[in-house]
């Protein structure tokens, strides 16, 4: 009664339930210590406890006894804890269940390469729990060398949904290549008349020609890894697309936002309306640098720097070109920056190295604001704001329209007033 008095208020993980099955007890206190480790959400004894009694009922000796889909058969047919706190529980036991296998069976791509699924988080990959998916390619000799392509990109830098890209791009080739019609049943038979019979079949996808494009760039690449790094000796010299296989994109009109659109967004008491001190800031940074909304969320807390002649220039990285950059920056946004730095600093008095950190489940500012994060706040503000066009439509608008309006800015800006007048 004593100890519960002076933990009144406290989350109690009580393993008492498991009684001397020891392993069973190590493997959840594990997976109760790696979810307190990652700071990324709160895990309450009204979650723990239902799958503590869980595993209990089991009589397993470790939840690795069972593989996921029994424990998630055994999780529906045992009413354990109240329904509101249901899909919480599952997702721990999931959680404890694939953190034990990758203790395990180990990391690296040792262990990960010959899985026709790969968990990017055992390759080393941070902040996601997304997985890279071979297991749609029905054949193994493609499989194989779609394997070692994927592998070979993510190692010279390239990024995960890049790859996500070329793995689909090689399923849908796959797909191809297992229809009656063509029954390719090795690399040797790829030649350029199967390429060219992939080329016509590929016109009739109803996707827009730049996905058509993709899918083309990414096999390109494939065919040229395997022949350069002699993955595949068997690959036909023929076999490789041209620059005028590629489909001819629509032309598409500018995606800037109108200068009416931009008076009401730029506006001192529409800016005011954000609710978040972060959104209304990046919303300045992302409208008046141009910046790509993933490289603006991810600013480090340090990103001012100045020239030569004393005057501000933000410094962030951009991801996609994988390099440093600048750009010049106005006094108003680089006193909101330094506010934020001052801001930032007083709630993570540990130095978080973002300018942006994320606002919740962040106790140590590890982490930084999400784009997904952000682009919700934007479409409540301009719900709130009221935006509307010159027909008095609601303006829907993505964060990169800013960057394309940025660009046209700067193009207007410099073109002489005589050529305007014409």
């Amino acid at each position: 009664f004593i100890v519960l008095c002076e933990s009144c208020g406290d989350d109690r993980f009580d393993f008492r339930a498991l009684g001397d099955r020891r392993q069973l007890k190590l493997e959840l206190q594990y997976a109760l210590q790696c979810r307190h480790d990652e700071r990324k959400s709160n895990t309450h004894a009204l979650t723990v406890a239902p799958v503590i009694r869980l595993a209990a009922a089991s009589g397993v000796d470790s939840l690795l006894d069972w593989p996921m889909t029994r424990w998630v058969e055994h999780f529906a047919a045992t009413k354990v804890g109240t329904s509101h706190h249901r899909n919480g529980q599952l997702a721990f036991l999931r959680y404890a269940h694939e953190h034990l296998s990758d203790l395990t069976q180990g990391s690296g791509w040792d262990s990960e390469f010959n899985r026709d699924v790969w968990a990017l988080r055992r390759l080393g990959v941070k902040g996601t729990r997304g997985q890279l998916r071979f297991d749609q390619i029905p054949q193994p000799w493609l499989r194989g060398l779609a394997k070692r392509f994927v592998r070979w990109r993510l190692s010279i830098g390239r990024s995960v949904n890049q790859t996500r890209i070329d793995i689909l791009a090689l399923t849908r080739l796959a797909g191809f290549l297992a229809t009656p019609g063509v029954a390719v049943g090795a690399l040797a038979a790829v030649d350029r008349a199967v390429l060219e019979r992939y080329l016509a079949d590929l016109a009739h996808d109803p996707r827009a020609p730049r996905s058509r494009s993709r899918d083309i760039s990414s096999l390109n690449a494939f065919l040229l890894a395997v022949r350069r790094h002699g993955w595949d000796p068997s690959l036909p010299a023929g076999a490789t697309f041209y620059p005028e296989d590629f489909p001819q994109p629509a032309k598409r009109l500018p995606r800037a936002l109108a200068e009416q659109v931009m008076a009401q967004l730029e506006a001192p008491t529409n800016l005011d309306r954000w609710h978040h001190r972060d959104g209304r800031l990046l919303t300045l940074i992302l409208i008046r640098c141009g910046l790509r909304v993933g490289d603006a969320c991810g600013l480090a807390f340090d990103c001012i720097i100045r020239g030569g002649d004393g005057a501000p220039y933000l410094r962030y990285l951009n991801n996609k070109m994988s390099r440093e950059a600048v750009v010049p920056i106005d006094e108003e946004v680089e006193a909101g920056i330094v506010a934020q730095q001052q801001h930032v600093a007083g709630r993570w008095p540990g130095a978080s190295p973002w300018l942006f950190p994320a606002p919740r489940m962040n106790p140590d500012g590890a982490r930084a604001l999400t784009t997904h994060s952000y682009r919700g706040q934007l479409g409540i503000w301009l719900e709130r704001c009221d935006i509307r066009d010159e027909h008095g439509q609601a303006v829907h608008l993505t964060p990169h329209q800013w960057r394309h309006t940025f660009g046209t800015r700067l193009i207007n800006r410099d073109v002489p007033q005589e050529v305007v007048r014409v």
